[in-house]
């Protein structure tokens, strides 16, 4: 009875994906999403909308992070290794920026992929440095290798 049961399971059809007895919902590709390069500045949304005149409840967004592009428009970003700086960093605020994201269909967020900011009048990219072990990463912490202090910087121009 038992070598049976065994056999009936290992000979019955499997479920396709999509078909009745597989109800999980087809996800949608990771690649359906356009690259754009944006201009603004970066600032919490909390204090974008206190400057127009609205008074949100700061809590729920007290920590969401959104361009503000030059005619106006708000865009929220997702928070990642590309966009925490933001995040995590006054110093790379409310300054103007040069986003390149990635807009997904249907998603109201940009996922950051890279980005400069104005420095002595001119964009140049941001970044936290260990002078020690000559390390450069994207957003404040300590040193991956040492543990030890990073320096804000921008980096040097390639030559």
């Amino acid at each position: 009875m038992t070598l049976l049961l065994l056999a009936s399971l290992l000979l019955a059809p499997a479920a396709t994906p999509g078909s009745a007895e597989d109800p999980a919902p087809k996800a949608k590709p990771a690649n359906d999403f356009e690259l754009v390069t944006l201009t603004g500045e970066v600032d919490f949304l909390a204090d974008v909308l206190s400057r127009r005149g609205l008074t949100p409840d700061r809590k729920p967004i007290a920590e969401q992070v959104v361009l503000v592009e030059k005619d106006g428009a708000i865009t929220p970003m997702l928070s990642d290794d590309a966009s925490r700086a933001f995040f995590l960093d006054d110093r790379v605020r409310r300054r103007k920026t040069e986003v390149v994201a990635r807009r997904y269909r249907g998603l109201a967020y940009l996922q950051v992929v890279t980005f400069r900011i104005e420095d002595e009048g001119r964009l140049r990219t941001p970044e936290y440095y260990c002078e020690i072990c000559s390390i450069s990463v994207r957003f404040p912490q300590d040193c991956p290798c040492c543990q030890g202090p990073l320096i804000f910087r921008m980096k040097p121009d390639e030559r």
